[in-house]
């Protein structure tokens, strides 16, 4: 077996040819099918959406009703309704973090399910290429990913940005905030999950049932990705976009979403536990910040730099199941 020490022509071969694209069939590049699988998946989305964000919040409201009562169960459901809440207790995060999980799952489950039944494809079909859930290669994903990230926010902190972590004010000692981290995590994965479903599996798949050249692939997901957060502040809308053509190459380079799902949460996880809190105020416009061109860089090559750290790196391959790069 050939190790994955390639030049750069022989790699982009290999992420064209890739094992997670290599079960399309007449079906996915059905046409008719195809125009309508999206306007079905949405409406099979809304309503999971609608069913698991009720279920989160009743589950949310059972749990904090029986430690403090009703009362502070209604009181937390007001928070999903304040556009102008700007220090978030950590109970107020977590259940918004929830509720955004299970808004996220629902639709996700929904959406998928029903435009890959059109495609006669099951849900599991657009994780990996037929394989059992591969969790350590999503382990090692939220690992790297995670402490790549921190260290970018450190080097950033030693050369003069502001830095007050959220996660230094939602407990006053380190068992709490260990808590809330966990819990914040968990939530994030699977949020990261349902998005990674429908991006880089039903989309990717189906996109690449007509177009095929993964550079095209990257930048048409990334778009789409970065449209669909609804956030056209420029600046925004390029890291965005960076980040899906990143998460993008992770899919096709790793045969499935797994390493993606745990990169996607590490990304959000040092946002909100480093940078600022989960709140419901929506993005403000602002101006473009210049800058951000440069971080939109340093996402695409870092998330690409994971994925091959994850394909090239023997120990990690052994450890997270990887067993050769992705050529068909």
């Amino acid at each position: 077996m050939r190790m994955a020490w390639l030049r750069g022509g022989e790699v982009l071969e290999a992420v064209r040819g890739s094992r997670f694209l290599a079960d399309l069939s007449p079906y996915d590049r059905d046409p008719w099918r195809s125009v309508f699988a999206a306007p079905v998946g949405v409406l099979a989305g809304a309503v999971g959406a609608l069913l698991g964000g009720c279920a989160a919040i009743l589950t949310a409201m059972l749990i904090v009703g029986g430690l403090d009562g009703a009362p502070a169960a209604l009181e937390l459901v007001k928070t999903l309704f304040d556009t102008k809440l700007v220090e978030p207790t950590a109970r107020q995060q977590l259940f918004i973090l929830g509720v955004l999980a299970g808004l996220n799952l629902g639709a996700a489950i929904g959406f998928v399910f029903a435009a890959g039944g059109i495609h006669h494809r099951r849900l599991l079909g657009y994780v990996n290429r037929g394989q059992p859930v591969r969790w350590r290669l999503m382990l090692g994903g939220l690992i790297l990913a995670g402490l790549a990230m921190t260290a970018v926010v450190g080097v950033a902190a030693l050369m003069g940005q502001p830095f007050d972590p959220p996660l230094w004010k939602v407990s006053p000692n380190l068992v709490g905030r260990s808590f809330y981290a966990l819990m914040a995590i968990g939530l994030l994965i699977l949020a990261a999950a349902a998005e990674e479903l429908v991006f880089r599996g039903w989309l990717l798949k189906q996109s690449a049932a007509y177009i095929r050249d993964p550079l095209t692939l990257m930048v048409l997901n990334g778009l789409l990705f970065a449209a669909l957060h609804l956030d056209f502040n420029l600046d925004a809308f390029l890291v965005r976009a960076a980040m899906g053509a990143g998460l993008t190459w992770m899919t096709l380079r790793l045969s499935g979403i797994e390493l993606g799902v745990g990169a996607h949460a590490a990304n959000n996880a040092v946002i909100i536990l480093l940078i600022r809190p989960m709140t419901t105020q929506p993005d403000a416009p602002h101006e473009f910040k210049a800058g951000l061109i440069a971080s939109a860089l340093v996402v695409l090559t870092g998330f690409i730099g994971v994925a091959e750290l994850s394909v090239r790196w023997p120990a990690l391959r052994r450890w997270t199941g990887v067993q050769a790069p992705a050529a068909a």
